[in-house]
């Protein structure tokens, strides 16, 4: 381990910290991306389980609106009441199928005398130049039992709205708005009225079932914090096989120098020292990748001897054998 003392040093000290914090910061993001994975998974699972359930009725269903139960996301609920069309209000600037519309909200109050706000569907922008709707269908007068799907309120919105308009379903403004005692946890979209109105608007799409993207993006982020190990290991082994490599030119040059200088620095060479010093100094500038020339070549082990060594052994036994008789 002597050629990795190096890291050791601040720089390379240095070097480690920085992969440790950028470990950490690629693991938090990770986490990030799976706890979006697992809302999306809790997400899917109501969707599938509630979507097509039984609707609640009566008390139970009514309850909802004012303290909802978050597992019962998307489930129906069937209710019996009267609307209160004199307080409809429309949802500015909800996209479906391409265009931009409106979601029109009415209260509704139930049989019980319970006030809930319910979504009677989406209707598009209109032709005229100031974005409104041509028209907006009625809800049906009388007594009326509608069929909706739960659905958390939404938050508030700090953007304007002309008069008749909302932002967002922000429950806790309509019930100001409103001066109505509105349930503010929940509110229902509407996809049967009985009886059914001539025109009314277009019911919510169906919610597709997505996994996303998130739980790759997390095992990314999990696996470059490892690479960020992997690269700082990668970097010091080279930087040890660099500093072998330095050790061994230097003593490849140190060599070479001693055909020519003696331990006096007494040059002893045959030829012109201005060229051995010119041939030492081309050497010594050379980039890293030639300098490696100057290496001694690291002999090969062999398992067994070559057909060259055993030429050479069975000439040499030949020539013991013609000296031996010789002598005699």
């Amino acid at each position: 381990m002597t050629g990795y003392r190096f890291l050791l040093s601040g720089k390379w000290l240095g070097f480690f910290l920085l992969a440790c914090a950028a470990a950490v910061v690629s693991v938090y993001l990770g986490g990030w991306q799976m706890d979006r994975n697992d809302h999306l998974v809790g997400e899917n699972a109501k969707i599938t389980q509630n979507y097509r359930a039984e609707p609640l009725t009566g008390p139970e269903a009514a309850e909802q609106f004012a303290d909802h139960d978050g597992s019962l996301t998307w489930h129906p609920v069937r209710l019996t009441g009267r609307y209160l069309p004199e307080h409809q209000v429309l949802v500015r600037n909800r996209p479906q199928d391409g265009r931009v519309g409106y979601e029109v909200l009415v209260p509704f109050r139930t049989q019980d005398g319970q006030v809930v706000v319910l979504d009677r569907g989406w209707i598009p922008t209109g032709a005229a130049a100031n974005g409104m709707p041509d028209e907006v269908p009625a809800p049906p007068s009388g007594e009326v039992t509608v069929t909706a799907r739960l659905q958390p309120g939404e938050p508030a919105v700090d953007r304007g709205a002309p008069a008749g308009q909302i932002a967002s379903v922000d429950l806790g403004e309509l019930r100001e708005r409103w001066d109505l005692p509105v349930g503010t946890e929940a509110y229902g979209e509407v996809f049967a009225e009985d009886p059914a109105p001539a025109v009314a608007p277009a019911p919510a799409p169906e919610p597709e079932i997505n996994s996303g993207p998130h739980l790759s993006y997390s095992l990314q982020w999990y696996a470059f914090a490892a690479l960020f190990f992997v690269a700082y290991g990668y970097a010091a082994r080279q930087q040890a096989r660099n500093d072998e490599w330095d050790r061994q030119y230097a003593e490849e040059m140190e060599r070479r120098l001693s055909r020519f200088y003696d331990e006096d620095g007494t040059y002893i060479g045959e030829g012109d020292e201005e060229l051995v010093v010119r041939q030492m100094e081309m050497a010594d500038d050379m980039p890293a990748h030639l300098k490696s020339l100057m290496r001694p070549k690291p002999q090969r082990k062999r398992s067994r001897p070559t057909w060259e060594d055993e030429e050479d052994a069975l000439l040499d036994a030949l020539e013991r054998e013609r000296t031996a008789a010789g002598r005699d």
